[in-house]
C-alpha cells in the first residue's frame, strides 16, 4: 500500500470516529463542477446570498475553482445522515411550494433545532481532517462544508469591513464553489436520493494534493 493511500484511509477512519456516517476517498477528477449548482444560490435567491462571507458572490468563481481542482489528486467525501423529524416532514407535505415552506415558523424552528447541530458537526469533522492532512505533509489540503456557514448567528459580511470571526474554521460549502454534491457523491460510491424522504444527507469534502 502506498503512503498516500494509507494516509488517506487513516483520514477516512478519523472522520468516521469523529461522527461521520461514512467517509471515502476517491479520484479528485471525479469531483463534478457545474455552473448550474452556483446558479441555484441566486435563483431562487438563498437567504445567505451576498450576506455571508462564505457564500456567493463572495466566494471564488466556478471557473477559478475548476482550475484549482485540476491540481488535486485525491478527495475525501464525508457524509452525515440525519433523520428528518416528523414535524418537518408534515410541514413539507403541507407546503404548496418552497417559498411557503420557508415562511413556516414551525418548519424553520425544527430545521434549526435538528440540523444546525449536524452542520456544526460537519464543520468540526472537515476542519479536523483538513488539519490532520496538513500535519501529514499535504500542505494544500482544503475542506468544504455542507450548506452555508452558520458558525455565527449573523455574519460580519463584507460591508462591515470586519474580518471573519472564525477564520480557521469557516469554510464555503461544496455548492458555493460549484460542486455538484449529488453527482460527486455518486461518483465516490456514496449516492443519495433527491428529493429526500426520511433522512437528510449532508456532504463535506476535503481535497488532498
Amino acid at each position: 500500500m502506498s503512503e498516500l493511500k494509507a494516509n488517506i484511509e487513516a483520514l477516512c477512519e478519523l472522520a468516521k470516529k469523529s461522527g461521520a456516517t461514512n467517509a471515502v476517498s476517491f479520484d479528485a477528477g471525479k469531483v463534478i463542477v457545474d455552473e448550474r449548482v452556483r446558479l441555484k444560490c441566486s435563483v431562487p435567491v438563498c437567504d445567505d446570498y451576498g450576506v455571508n462571507l462564505m457564500c456567493p458572490p463572495n466566494t471564488m468563481s466556478v471557473k477559478e475553482f475548476r482550475e484549482i481542482l485540476a491540481k488535486y489528486k485525491r478527495a475525501i467525501l464525508v457524509q452525515i445522515e440525519s433523520p428528518i423529524p416528523a414535524e418537518m416532514r408534515k410541514e413539507i407535505k403541507k407546503a404548496d411550494n418552497v417559498a411557503a415552506l420557508y415562511r413556516s415558523d414551525l418548519f424553520l424552528k425544527s430545521y434549526r433545532e435538528h440540523f444546525d447541530p449536524v452542520k456544526l458537526k460537519m464543520f468540526r469533522i472537515v476542519s479536523k481532517i483538513e488539519s490532520k492532512a496538513f500535519e501529514s505533509g499535504y500542505r494544500f489540503a482544503t475542506g468544504f462544508i455542507a450548506g452555508s456557514c452558520k458558525l455565527c448567528s449573523e455574519c460580519v459580511t463584507l460591508s462591515s469591513h470586519e474580518p471573519c470571526r472564525h477564520p480557521f474554521m469557516a469554510r464555503p460549502s461544496m455548492e458555493a464553489v460549484g460542486i455538484d454534491a449529488y453527482q460527486t457523491a455518486a461518483n465516490a460510491g456514496l449516492p443519495f436520493k433527491i428529493p429526500l424522504r426520511n433522512h437528510a444527507v449532508w456532504n463535506g469534502l476535503v481535497l488532498i494534493d
